[in-house]
């Protein structure tokens, strides 16, 4: 006899045994389904119908056991099948329980892949985050473009649409994971601009503890170079950033491998190669045609494998107590620049990120986080040839800056922070008959250059924020010496969207 036989059967005892009780229950669940409670013949019914279901359970189990738990032929074993499908629904019809049986015909349909007894993979994720701000400035256009160097700092007076992200996200197969970040903004003159930002594939199964990511990405240089404008702490970017990887961000095609070590304590390093051309990459070859410390770029062509960008870096974690967590890391850049065929650029960067938050806090609040990277680059420049006369010769120039800064989230959902900018390159200047002359005194990309923000963040839930910011900006390339602006940005995220670092 098959467990629901038994089941049924024990119930039918009970019942038996105690007819008040059945009674007083029938009427009880007769309640919770409508408002008019069961009138006394009604009762009577269905007690007379449970009774003959009883008996003839009683039946069904006298047979079985005759018949010692081996199987009849197909016919008697369909028929008897039948005939207790049938009891058991009219058992649950008569206690109010009958539910509609699932349509075969419109199966529910799976969002991911299914991999048996390790569960189901979600196949993809797909997001919109609109990135706004709204500000002003003592200086004017002109001046403030040349102040908010980043392509997604906000650059007008005005209304600016810093950022809009088309992400997609999602596990291909149980070995590999596939990005892509597609972005559209609006430039000052109204034009729609949309570029591939990232796209990539990152292993998931590899041995000895290694991954493997290749494709479009931004390089992982520091803390903030791989992390999307919609993460930032600030409007707008650090000015170091913006001076060693250019206004959109060192990135390119290439391939990278991270190795978590075995050490007793997290470390991992990383190893990548990457093109070293185009405009998101200023600080190496970039484009024929521009200028970098008042030397034009040549075309160069990749000859070898010297013509390619290498990174390494190195990333730790500790625990100093159980409220406070450091990160220190370290990274350094190679490849060649375009201001001759045989120059090349060095850039070697510090990172420190320290955050405290209490055992007892409420969704993360309060927390204390600080972050601060250096960065020193060393660019050897090409001489500079005016019309046959060497007016300036082959220089190896130096460029450094640093960025800190404080983030502390008071009460949920407030965020308050300070941050600290500084920036300036080795003098570097000459005159020239036939072409323009250069200092470096005036060149917004390598002359000193001072900053200092302050904004407050309110995050009415993970999908959104509100952030007002203030800016004091001193160099000797504005007019007056220093500027004041005031920026108000607003973001809004539709659907999933992976964490982000920490």
């Amino acid at each position: 006899m098959t467990p629901l036989i038994l089941m049924l059967c024990l119930v039918a005892q009970e019942a038996e045994s105690n007819d008040r009780a059945t009674r007083k229950a029938i009427e009880s669940e007769s309640g919770r389904r409508s408002e008019t409670p069961l009138r006394s013949e009604e009762l009577d019914a269905l007690i007379r119908k449970m009774s003959a279901l009883e008996a003839e359970l009683k039946e069904l189990k006298s047979a079985s056991s005759q018949d010692k738990g081996k199987p009849s032929d197909s016919q008697a074993q369909s028929e008897e099948e039948r005939k207790k499908k049938q009891l058991e629904e009219e058992f649950k019809k008569a206690l109010g329980e009958t539910k509609p049986a699932p349509r075969q015909d419109a199966p529910v349909p799976q969002s991911g892949l299914s991999l048996g007894g390790a569960g189901t993979l979600r196949l993809i994720d797909i997001a919109l985050d609109l990135l706004c701000a709204v500000g002003t400035s003592t200086s004017p256009e002109d001046e403030l473009r040349a102040l908010e160097a980043g392509g997604h700092d906000p650059k007008n007076r005005g209304f600016t649409v810093q950022n809009v992200e088309l992400t997609f996200q999602g596990v291909v197969d149980p070995y590999l994971r596939g990005d892509a970040h597609i972005v559209l903004q609006i430039d000052e003159n109204g034009e729609t601009i949309v570029e591939l930002e990232e796209v990539y594939l990152t292993t998931l199964e590899l041995p000895y503890n290694l991954q493997v990511k290749a494709g479009q990405y931004f390089n992982p240089f520091g803390r903030l170079n791989s992390i999307h404008p919609h993460a930032w702490d600030f409007v707008d970017q650090p000015v170091i950033n913006g001076r060693m990887f250019g206004p959109d961000g060192l990135r390119g095609p290439g391939a990278q491998v991270l190795w978590l070590t075995p050490l007793p304590f997290f470390a991992e390093l990383i190893g990548a190669v990457n093109n070293a051309n185009g405009e998101t990459a200023t600080s190496f070859r970039f484009s024929p045609g521009e200028s970098v410390a008042g030397r034009t770029l040549v075309d160069r062509p990749v000859r070898g494998l010297d013509d390619l960008l290498y990174l390494i870096r190195l990333r730790t974690s500790f625990d100093p107590t159980d409220e406070i967590t450091l990160v220190p890391g370290a990274s350094a850049l190679f490849g060649p620049n375009a201001s001759g065929l045989d120059k090349r650029t060095a850039i070697y960067g510090l990172d420190l990120y320290a955050k405290w938050k209490p055992l007892v806090n409420e969704q993360g609040w309060p927390f204390i986080g600080w972050q601060t990277e250096a960065m020193y680059r060393k660019y050897q420049a090409a001489a500079v040839d005016d019309g046959g006369t060497i007016v300036d010769g082959d220089r190896t120039l130096w460029d450094w800056g640093v960025y800190s800064q404080v983030m502390w989230g008071f009460a949920r959902p407030w965020v308050v922070g300070f941050r600290f900018d500084y920036a300036n390159g080795q003098r570097d200047s000459y005159t020239a008959a036939t072409i323009p002359s250069y200092d470096s005194l005036d060149d917004p990309t390598r002359g000193q250059r001072g900053r200092a923000s302050l904004n407050l963040t309110y995050y009415p839930s993970e999908f959104s924020k509100f952030r007002l910011q203030y800016n004091y900006d001193r160099s000797r390339f504005i007019d007056g010496g220093d500027a004041h602006s005031v920026f108000l940005q607003f973001e809004i995220l539709f659907g999933a969207h992976g964490a982000h670092k920490f």
